[in-house]
């Protein structure tokens, strides 16, 4: 059976987030991307997407319209193709996978982009009169608290109403006890770890680990040899290590300066790293400085077959840094963190002229 599915993911990580998915998934097809969002028809039973790291969210389609105009008229389409769509299947997954918990209550949350002669609350309500009438009778909507949620989203010409299956677990992790100022949200710590190309002989150093997510997400995305972190704030070492322990991965941590780590040249395979920003942590001014050294060490500590991810808002910066001191970039992913931009470097070391 096909099963048409879409997750919502951070901005940018859209084609990100159907790589892991057609990785994990085989056979897995692609309808298409949109900002924040990936659709996708599979034969995969919903409830093992919610397996995947590197996405917020996972909604099951219950209508997939087209021609969805900017005129007012758009709202009876959007209710007519609701009510006539078929939601028990879809309710029935909902319950497999949430077993023990028995829905009573339902409400809608709606999304809408661009500019149009009707409001994201009109059509919202167009589609919730439809789920009134289509759905049993024992579920009643509420505006807040929800047993099960139901998703309108609107672009261009086109509509999604989905059923979300998952829950806020997905996107916070449960592991995650601790935080600290601009600590890195799991999805974006899984996507910088999917990015370094994991083998079960990786020797990983996250040398600016705050509260440890990136080694966590590490750890429970696959095998590693060795994992390895540090920090220069003794808190830092002390929360990432509860985090990892909650999580039952297995760290290596210490207390150091990244730009003079206590380890041997070439020993490390992997660095997966979110540098500071200069905004919660450090300023722009100090950046330059620290990123230059930075640079230097991690080309140091790294094997001459090794990959560095690293995320940063300094994408000049850190850029022309790293092509002054030894290293070719091989990627570049633009996405959104906390509002702003920030850009993802896949790096290896500069092979030297034969």
């Amino acid at each position: 059976m096909a099963y048409l599915c879409y997750v919502m993911t951070m901005p940018g990580l859209e084609t990100l987030a159907f790589s892991e998915i057609r990785a994990r998934f085989p056979g897995t097809e692609l309808v298409k991307y949109s900002r924040g969002l990936t659709l996708f028809r599979t034969s995969t039973p919903p409830a093992e997407l919610l397996t995947l790291r590197t996405v917020e969210d996972v909604f099951l389609v219950i209508a997939h319209i087209h021609g969805v105009s900017a005129k007012r008229e758009a709202l009876k389409a959007l209710h007519a193709a609701t009510i006539k769509a078929d939601c028990a299947p879809a309710l029935s997954i909902w319950g497999r996978i949430h077993k023990g918990k028995r829905a009573r209550t339902w409400r809608l949350v709606s999304q809408m982009y661009g500019e149009r002669k009707y409001r994201r609350v009109d059509a919202g309500d167009a589609v919730s009169g439809a789920l009134r009438k289509s759905l049993p009778q024992y579920l009643h909507p509420v505006k807040e608290n929800a047993d099960m949620e139901f998703w309108l989203w609107i672009n261009n010409n086109e509509a999604l109403v989905g059923l979300r299956l998952s829950d806020a677990t997905m996107r916070h992790r449960l592991y995650k006890q601790e935080h600290l100022p601009a600590s890195l949200r799991p999805t974006v710590a899984a996507a910088l770890c999917w990015l370094s190309r994991p083998t079960k002989d990786d020797v990983v150093l996250d040398p600016l680990c705050g509260a440890g997510t990136i080694l966590v997400e590490r750890g429970l995305m696959a095998p590693a040899d060795e994992l390895l972190g540090g920090d220069i704030r003794e808190e830092a070492i002390a929360m990432a290590k509860r985090n990892a322990r909650v999580a039952k991965v297995d760290v290596e941590y210490g207390t150091w300066d990244a730009r003079h780590l206590p380890l041997d040249p070439e020993s490390v395979t992997r660095i997966i790293s979110n540098l500071p920003f200069g905004k919660q942590i450090g300023t722009p001014e100090k950046n330059r400085e620290l990123y230059e050294d930075l640079a230097k060490e991690f080309h140091r500590v790294l094997t001459p077959d090794g990959l560095m991810v690293t995320l940063t808002s300094e994408e000049r910066l850190w850029g022309s840094l790293l092509r002054a001191n030894g290293w070719h970039v091989l990627k570049k992913l633009v996405i959104t963190v906390l509002g702003q931009p920030a850009t993802i470097f896949v790096a290896e070391r500069a092979k030297k002229n034969a």
